[in-house]
């Protein structure tokens, strides 16, 4: 291809696997698979993304070269305001049939999906629906982010009747993360990357920069297919948008959740975001998206290994 301009064996710069690249509608993912959940599990969280720490922590993998030895690593500190469960979405067969709101619904929730007071009783539903999910709120208020909430699905783990029980006990209630998550959980995330606007080819493919008298233009792909073809395929990297893409990364582990935000707060506070004022979770490793960005965690539904907490001697 044109932008191999090396030698014969180099590989394509770019990854053709999320074709087509396309912007996020919203700046938070949609979570919509949950698998194994047990009998009155709630299938996820969400979190505000704080910044990242540097922590040490006991090796406690049995195949791994470090075990019983202590490693540091970097992590991703996500603030979890209390998700509340503002109404209940009745699925038959995959398709919706309905909503039964909770009352005492909060104004900012009412602002956001134009709430009516015309709502239909859960027992409307006995016989029509045959699966349910929670629509929850964030809370961002409460930690003095924001005014706006974000409003998402969450599965319930059990049968039908399992997971109406359930849902009536925690519809117009509030959700700690505690009770959800637990240390040493592994999680799956859902966020929107960041967002870097217009771009040329060469920092969104990689494509090799020409030499100073090669070619009139150094920065693109040195042409664009073949002239038989009578058009320019989608594989052939060029300018375009960069970013904002909605990903979700597999097998996130859970180090702490964190009740006292002392714990985990820094002098400086963290870039574009502060000190955190509620509880959290700290993730192995990093996470998309942008900070104070949301990020939607469920239950990870292809675990590599069994999990276990660790033990964390340093977290700075």
């Amino acid at each position: 291809m044109g932008h191999q301009i090396t030698k014969k064996s180099t590989p394509r710069r770019g990854s053709l696997q999320y074709y087509p690249i396309k912007k996020s509608k919203r700046p938070y993912n949609t979570v919509n698979n949950f698998k194994d959940l047990e009998k009155g599990e709630i299938g996820g969280f969400a979190g505000y993304k704080a910044g990242m720490i540097q922590l040490v922590y006991i090796d406690s993998d049995k195949n791994s070269p470090t075990f019983k030895m202590e490693v540091m690593t970097n992590a991703t500190i996500l603030e979890c305001p209390p998700l509340l469960v503002c109404a209940l979405r009745f699925y038959n067969n995959g398709i919706t049939v309905g909503e039964s709101w909770g009352t005492s619904i909060n104004k900012y929730v009412q602002r956001k999906v134009k709430f009516k007071e015309n709502n239909k009783n859960i027992d409307d539903f006995k016989g029509k629906a045959n699966d349910l999910r929670l629509l929850v709120a964030t809370q961002p208020w409460s930690i003095g982010l924001k005014k706006k909430p974000e409003i998402f699905e969450l599965a319930v783990g059990g049968n039908f009747d399992d997971k109406l029980e359930t849902a009536k006990n925690v519809l117009s209630k509030s959700i700690e993360v505690s009770s959800v998550i637990k240390d040493g959980n592994f999680v799956d995330v859902g966020a929107i990357t960041k967002g870097k606007g217009f771009q040329g080819s060469v920092k969104r493919y990689g494509v090799k920069i020409y030499p100073v008298h090669a070619s009139k233009s150094r920065r693109k792909a040195g042409n664009l297919g073949a002239e038989t073809m009578a058009k320019v395929q989608y594989t052939v990297p060029q300018h375009g948008r960069l970013g904002f893409n909605s990903r979700v990364e597999y097998n996130k582990f859970v180090f702490k959740v964190v009740k006292d935000p002392q714990e985990v707060n820094i002098p400086s506070g963290y870039k574009n975001y502060g000190n955190l004022k509620g509880s959290a979770l700290v993730l192995k490793g990093s996470v998309p998206g942008s900070a104070s960005r949301l990020i939607i965690m469920r239950k990870a539904i292809r675990p590599t290994r069994k999990a276990e907490p660790v033990k964390i001697t340093l977290l700075k």
